[in-house]
């Protein structure tokens, strides 16, 4: 009898502790679900004013953010990648956002023309379009902002890669950050192909003849005289823009930039290939190009966000990166940001 009253006494304690262990944890991802959805918004301390920026005659509407209580800091001008994007991506830039400001680095981000309160259609633009336009945003932040020179520079994502090369060789910028740039549109729209097949299950020979098809076919609809309205999975609209884009190669500018640049490539990219920029980049001795580990187009975690494009993530996915905020990115590969800017601005 004494025995079992012992061992009442054990399990009693054990659920005890048990218990008292399951609401520590629960406390902690309370806690940090609650920190992670805050780095969703931008902090009350950063000091934001919102500016219009006349270009190509459309008005370009964004915001800049400076950390709070910093003086002459470092400022990135963001260049966004693909699609109808709003200053801050739907919310979707400002966990790296917070990192940045937190580090005492600020930033400019505007809507696309024809997004939010931008004038004109971003559809309607070539990449020398887009360069300009970034041109056009650091000579206002220098000229009318009074931004330093010596601290202004891009960030870029994707298909920032045919813009913010040029844009460097066209202002002073003192530095680039270049997260997945792609080198070729008709290679990228191979490999972004070849991958989306392979997901599929497609046995490589297959996926080898079907990426060479679809070249065939996309060099008659987009080239010269193509009529790229025969293609049913795309606007008319889209099917113009890729047609004015469609042999964009950024290997010039990239190789004659003067300007240092960081280059980040995802090792598990499903969107540009990542040996094909980081070969082309690193020909120019100023880039420091670095393949990050286990990490996605975006520079995500592989393992919880690898889609090709927005629409495919899933509703677990999108939940998982609202309460992760920052921590939704490949470890340590923010602090490689902030520091390398840090550096290149001291």
């Amino acid at each position: 009898m004494g025995r079992d009253n012992e061992s009442r006494k054990r399990v009693k304690k054990s659920i005890w502790w048990g218990t008292i262990a399951a609401a520590v944890l629960l406390s902690a991802m309370v806690v940090q679900g609650l920190d992670a959805m805050r780095s969703f918004e931008l902090p009350k301390t950063a000091r934001l004013s919102d500016h219009e920026i006349l270009v190509q005659g459309g008005r370009l509407a964004g915001t800049l953010a400076l950390p709070a209580d910093q003086e002459n800091p470092a400022v990135v001008v963001i260049v966004h990648g693909d699609g109808p994007q709003d200053r801050w991506s739907d919310a979707t830039y400002l966990p790296l956002i917070n990192v940045l400001l937190d580090a005492g680095i600020g930033v400019f981000s505007w809507d696309k023309p024809g997004v939010g309160e931008s004038t004109g259609d971003w559809l309607t633009h070539s990449m020398a379009d887009r360069t300009r336009e970034a041109v056009a945003v650091y000579d206002y932040l220098r000229e009318t902002a009074g931004i330093s020179g010596n601290k202004l520079g891009f960030l870029g994502f994707s298909q920032a890669g045919w813009v913010v090369p040029q844009a460097t060789l066209d202002t002073e910028a003192a530095y680039a950050v270049l997260i997945g740039p792609a080198i070729n549109w008709r290679s990228q729209g191979a490999y972004y192909t070849s991958r989306r097949l392979e997901q599929k299950g497609i046995a490589p020979d297959e996926i080898a003849q079907a990426v060479a098809r679809n070249l065939s076919e996309n060099d008659v609809l987009f080239g010269a005289g193509g009529d790229c309205a025969r293609r049913e999975d795309m606007t008319a609209a889209r099917c113009g823009f890729v047609k004015r884009n469609y042999r964009a190669d950024a290997t010039v500018p990239v190789l004659a930039m003067t300007t240092p640049a960081l280059v980040l490539m995802g090792a598990e990219d499903l969107n540009v290939d990542p040996a094909e920029t980081a070969t082309t980049y690193a020909e120019n001795a100023l880039h420091d190009v670095r393949i990050i580990p286990e990490a996605t187009h975006s520079l995500l975690r592989v393992e919880h966000y690898n889609f090709q494009t927005p629409a495919a993530w899933t509703a677990v996915a999108g939940f998982r990166f609202m309460m992760s905020g920052a921590g939704a990115y490949a470890p340590g590969v923010l602090d490689q940001v902030t520091q390398w800017i840090d550096e290149k601005t001291r």
